[in-house]
C-alpha cells in the first residue's frame, strides 16, 4: 500500500470519523424509528395482520395450509416463522408488537453478523462499521421492512448467520452453515436459490465440505417438505411451490428494477465492486473472493426475479442488500491495500463510503405512525361496526377482532387465486359467489384502485370513502378505500 502524507492521513482520518459519526447517528435513529412503531395497534403494511392469522391458527392447533376458503388463505411461504412467532406469542401473548420484537430482534443481530463477516475478512473496525451503515440507511430502499411483523428479516438473518459460517471452511462450521441455510429456506423459499450459489465457491474451494454441505442442507429440505406435505395432505407443496410457479411476470421491472430500485442508491458501491473485479480479474475466484461473488450473483438474481414477480414488493431488495453491505466494504478495504498507483486512494475511497451512505439517507419521520394514522383506520372500524351483520375489510387481518370484526382472506390471497389458473381456485369461487348472491356481506370496503371478479356482479360502489397514509411507500402515500352494499 502506497504511504500517505501527513495531510492525506488527517484528511482520511476526519473523514473517518465524521462516517462513523454519521452511521453512530443513523443507527440511533433507526432504532428509534423502530420503537415507535413498534407498539402501534394497526398494520404498518397492509399484510402485516394475516402473518398473526398463520400464527393464531397454530395457536388453536390447526395447519396453516389448507384448502383455499373463506374461512382461511395461506400466504406462500414456508412457516418456520410462524412456528417462531407461535412460540413467542404463547409465551409473551399474541399481538402485532410481539412479532415485530421478532424482527426487529433479528434486524439486530443481522448488523451484528454483517459487521462480523466483514471484520473477519478486513480485520478492519473502519470498513466493518461502514458495512453496517449501509446496511441501516437501506431500511428505506427495503420498504421500511426490517421491523414489520413479516418473514423477512428473520430470513435474511439466517442467511447471513449461514454465510458467516460457510466463510470459516471447517466441517464443523459448514454444518452450521447448511443448517442456517435450510433455516432460511424454511422461512421463506426464495432462498433456496441463495444456497445454491453459496454451495458452487465452496464446490471450488473444498470439494468435499460441498458435498457435506449439499447432504446435510437438501436432505433437510426433502425432509421438511415431505413431511410437511403429508402433514397437510398436499397443501403445503401447493402453497409454497406449485402455486408460486403459475404467478405471471411484471417485464417493465425488468428495467425498472436497475434504474428505480437500484443504481440510483447503491451506483457507488456497484461501481467500486466492478473496479475491484476488473482490477484482481485472474484472483477473483480464489479464497475468500469467490465466496463474495457468488454471494453477490445468488442474491442479485435472487433479488431481481422475485422482483419481477407478481407480487414482488421492495422487500425482496434484502438478500441483495445484505451482499453489497458486506462485499462494497470488503473490496475498498482491498483497493486501499493493494498496489493502486496513487498514493491517495485510500482517502478516495473513504470519501466514496461517504457518499455512498449520502445516497441512503432517508427522512426519518415518514415511516412513524401518527394519531391521525391511528384515527384513519379507526374511522374504517367503527364504520364497519356501525353497519351491522358481517363486514369484509378486504385490506385488514387480525386487527379489526378488537373491534369485534371477522378477519376473513386478504384482498391479495383471493386475487392471486382468482387470476390464476389452477383448479383448486374452483371451489373458493363458488363459495365467494354464493355469499355475495346471497348478500352475506353488508358492506365491502376494498381500496379504490384495485379489482375483484363477481364483486361489481352483486354489489355497487358508494360514495362514502376513506383515506389513510401508507407508511412503507412513499410512490404511494394513501390508500382511498371505497364502500361497496349489495345492489
Amino acid at each position: 500500500m502506497p504511504e500517505l502524507t501527513k495531510q492525506q492521513e488527517r484528511i482520511s482520518r476526519f473523514l473517518k470519523r465524521l462516517i462513523l459519526l454519521f452511521i453512530s447517528a443513523f443507527v440511533l435513529i433507526t432504532l428509534i424509528v423502530m420503537l415507535f412503531r413498534i407498539n402501534y395497534p394497526y398494520q404498518l403494511e397492509w399484510m402485516e395482520g394475516g402473518e398473526i392469522e398463520h400464527i393464531i391458527r397454530l395457536l388453536e392447533g390447526k395447519n396453516i395450509y389448507t384448502e383455499p376458503s373463506l374461512e382461511f388463505i395461506p400466504y406462500i411461504y414456508t412457516p418456520f416463522f410462524y412456528y417462531i412467532g407461535a412460540g413467542m406469542s404463547y409465551l409473551f401473548g399474541t399481538s402485532l408488537a410481539t412479532i415485530r420484537f421478532l424482527s426487529l430482534f433479528s434486524f439486530i443481530l443481522s448488523l451484528v453478523f454483517t459487521y462480523k463477516i466483514i471484520f473477519f475478512i478486513t480485520k478492519d473496525h473502519f470498513w466493518s462499521i461502514v458495512g453496517v451503515g449501509i446496511y441501516v440507511l437501506s431500511f428505506s430502499t427495503t420498504g421500511f421492512w426490517f421491523d414489520l411483523a413479516r418473514v423477512d428479516s428473520l430470513a435474511n438473518l439466517l442467511i447471513i448467520i449461514s454465510f458467516y459460517f460457510l466463510l470459516k471452511e471447517t466441517k464443523r462450521d459448514i454444518f452450521f452453515s447448511a443448517v442456517f441455510s435450510f433455516l432460511a429456506f424454511y422461512t421463506k423459499q426464495s432462498y433456496l436459490l441463495v444456497t445454491i450459489f453459496l454451495i458452487i465457491p465452496l464446490f471450488i474451494q473444498k470439494k468435499k465440505l460441498a458435498f457435506f454441505f449439499s447432504t446435510v442442507y437438501f436432505a433437510l429440505v426433502i425432509t421438511s417438505t415431505v413431511v410437511e406435505s403429508i402433514l397437510s395432505n398436499g397443501w403445503y407443496f401447493f402453497w409454497n411451490f406449485y402455486f408460486p410457479s403459475t404467478h405471471h411476470w411484471i417485464w417493465s421491472r425488468a428495467i425498472t428494477f436497475w434504474t428505480v430500485d437500484i443504481l440510483p442508491f447503491y451506483s457507488i458501491s456497484f461501481a467500486i465492486i466492478l473496479a475491484y473485479i476488473l482490477l484482481n480479474y485472474k484472483s477473483i475466484f480464489v479464497g475468500s473472493n469467490s465466496y463474495f461473488i457468488f454471494l453477490l450473483l445468488g442474491t442479485m438474481l435472487s433479488s431481481y426475479f422475485t422482483r419481477l414477480h407478481y407480487g414482488g414488493f421492495l422487500n425482496v431488495l434484502m438478500p441483495l442488500v445484505f451482499a453489497i453491505s458486506v462485499f462494497f466494504p470488503i473490496v475498498s478495504n482491498g483497493l486501499k491495500n493493494s498496489n493502486f498507483p496513487s498514493n491517495s486512494i485510500e482517502t478516495v475511497l473513504v470519501v466514496l463510503a461517504f457518499f455512498q451512505l449520502i445516497l441512503l439517507i432517508y427522512d426519518p419521520i415518514y415511516p412513524i405512525p401518527k394519531d391521525s394514522d391511528k384515527k384513519d383506520v379507526e374511522q374504517v372500524f367503527e364504520f364497519a361496526k356501525s353497519v351491522g351483520g358481517d363486514v369484509y375489510l378486504m385490506g385488514y387481518n387480525f386487527v379489526q377482532r378488537d373491534f369485534g370484526l371477522p378477519s376473513l382472506p386478504h384482498y391479495v390471497l383471493l386475487n392471486d387465486l382468482f387470476i390464476s389458473n389452477v383448479p383448486q381456485k374452483q371451489k373458493l369461487i363458488k363459495e365467494f359467489e354464493i355469499a355475495l348472491k346471497e348478500k352475506k356481506f353488508k358492506t365491502i370496503i376494498l381500496d379504490d384502485d384495485l379489482s375483484l371478479d363477481l364483486i361489481d356482479k352483486y354489489y355497487r360502489k358508494t360514495e362514502k370513502v376513506f383515506y389513510h397514509r401508507v407508511l412503507n411507500s412513499k410512490s404511494s402515500p394513501y390508500r382511498r378505500e371505497v364502500v361497496w352494499v349489495p345492489k
